[in-house]
């Protein structure tokens, strides 16, 4: 008679490390993929953010100076006006932050729709451009057109130098003259104000202490006369 041991104990502890060591490697697979799945969301987050505040700086081209900027509004039908002193070649840039506006340019001081009365114009319904050479005459009108569609437009304007073209020696050297003209007119004007300023103050402190003196002079008369 043959009697046959079988080993069982030593067959399930060898399925049961089995078991174990494929749930390890499925543990590290899964923590593996969590840890992929974090970075990719993080860079998700830090490119968003990028992009957010990067498309908060306005980008100006390079063959661009910005000179001035000015924001106003106008009713339908009517005209706004403005002046502008600077010299070169410029580029005036009109967009309407509401409504719809339009631009006309002219050697006078109010320039119009009428065909007569103005040299460059734009009337678009987006962005409006203005190239203005640098011969033209000083001071440039500025003529703003709310359109009747809308009954109120606000808009701004921003006035560039536009480096790109090609200037003789004696048109830089006319602008570098316009320019520092402009710089010391504001200094000049600053200078005005201030001045005017301490007047103020001056006229303001001298009867307050005429006052005080008048005061003065009657308690003096109360208490010892």
């Amino acid at each position: 008679m043959t009697v046959t041991v079988f080993n069982c104990p030593r067959l399930g502890a060898k399925r049961g490390n089995k078991f174990l060591h494929c749930l390890r490697l499925q543990n590290s697979k899964l923590s593996i993929m969590r840890r992929e799945f974090i970075l990719v969301f993080l860079g998700i987050i830090c490119i968003s953010t990028l992009s957010s505040l990067l498309s908060g700086y306005v980008q100006i081209e390079t063959d661009k100076v910005l000179l001035d900027t000015v924001v106003g509004a106008v009713g339908a039908g009517n005209f706004s006006y403005w002046q502008l002193g600077h010299t070169g070649p410029l580029l005036v840039e009109l967009t309407s932050l509401s409504g719809d506006a339009d631009l006309y340019v002219s050697d006078s001081i109010r320039p119009s729709y009428e065909v007569d009365r103005n040299n460059f114009s734009s009337a678009t319904c987006g962005p409006d451009m203005v190239n203005i050479p640098a011969d033209f005459p000083r001071p440039i009108g500025i003529g703003v057109f709310g359109h009747w569609s809308h009954i109120f437009s606000e808009y701004s304007i921003q006035v560039f130098l536009d480096t790109s073209t090609v200037l003789s020696e004696e048109q830089v050297l006319a602008i570098e003259k316009a320019h520092q003209g402009n710089t010391e007119r504001s200094d000049q004007d600053k200078k005005s104000r201030e001045k005017q300023v301490q007047k103020k103050t001056d006229e303001e402190n001298k009867p307050r202490l005429m006052k005080l003196l008048s005061i003065l002079d009657m308690i003096f008369e109360t208490f010892v006369l």
